[in-house]
């Protein structure tokens, strides 16, 4: 979890005064944390959330990581797979494909996913779906985890497109 959040420091007393993005703060220390909007139009827009538990350093991980921004498109089947491609097409992203072995998004997926946002789409495909065995198919997945990043031109899914994919599996192997 080391690095998957930003954090910021503010002095009130050598800063000067809080910046409006942080709402009123009432006593120090404060710890709030700021996301940005799932369904916002640019990043400027933000959620600005109190933080209210006990100041342990598991408490504050706990708390960053189950609130970071989560980006990831969830893919049931070979409708929402279309759809996906098409958002990527119309925009001009790669995409990024999770294959998972279970539906939980993990926290590295939500740290891409809010990292490279608008400049990559991710989506993860769990592999317990029944609807989404056509895509693994597809991309030559056997229900391991892996992440693959499919050429920016692969409309069709032709399977001459997969020597240029681009896939990890977990090992620190990379595979093309």
């Amino acid at each position: 979890s080391k690095g998957m959040v930003k954090v910021a420091y503010w002095d009130t007393e050598k800063s000067g005064p809080v910046p409006s993005v942080l709402g009123q703060v009432q006593g120090t220390p404060t710890i709030k944390l700021v996301r940005p909007k799932r369904k916002a139009k640019t990043n400027k827009q933000k959620d600005v959330i109190d933080y209210n538990r006990e100041r342990k350093a598991s408490d504050l991980e706990t708390f960053a990581l189950d609130l970071m921004p989560n980006f990831v498109e969830r893919v049931n089947g070979e409708e929402d797979f279309e759809k996906f491609q098409k958002k990527a097409r119309k925009y001009g992203l790669p995409m990024m494909l999770f294959f998972s072995e279970d539906r939980r998004i993990t926290n590295e997926m939500k740290f891409l996913s809010t990292e490279f946002r608008r400049r990559v789409l991710v989506a993860q495909i769990p592999f317990t779906k029944k609807e989404n065995r056509p895509v693994f198919l597809k991309y030559g997945v056997r229900g391991q985890a892996l992440l693959v990043v499919p050429p920016i031109d692969s409309e069709d899914g032709d399977s001459n497109q997969q020597s240029n994919e681009v896939v990890f599996d977990g090992k620190l192997n990379l595979h093309r």
